[in-house]
């Protein structure tokens, strides 16, 4: 049995813009957690849980952004943590 929706019901809220002053706020965090990855040789967060945090909170801070401005970030923040991974992955595997 399949439910039809009621026509009649109220739209559901839609998420407003954040105002400039957030957007500010936003690109200034994202820029300077870009800042600290690309001067890092490791990753600069040792808990599991924190690393997530961080690569979630840049996820979706840049849906803040301008669309293009956000897609640029997240790239460059992607390359970097792909960058760090490998530097990771590579002391796991060289002898003491």
């Amino acid at each position: 049995m399949s439910v039809q929706a009621d026509l009649f019901a109220p739209e559901p809220p839609r998420a407003e813009s954040p105002s400039e002053e957030v957007v500010a706020i936003i690109r200034s965090r994202l820029e300077a957690t870009l800042a600290l990855v690309k001067s890092a040789t490791r990753l600069p967060w040792t808990e599991p849980l924190v690393i997530i945090r961080e690569e979630n909170a840049f996820r979706y801070g840049k849906d803040a952004l301008p669309a293009e401005e956000g897609a640029r970030l997240w790239a460059e923040f992607d390359a970097e943590l792909d960058r760090l991974y490998a530097a990771e992955r590579d002391a796991a595997q060289s002898p003491s």
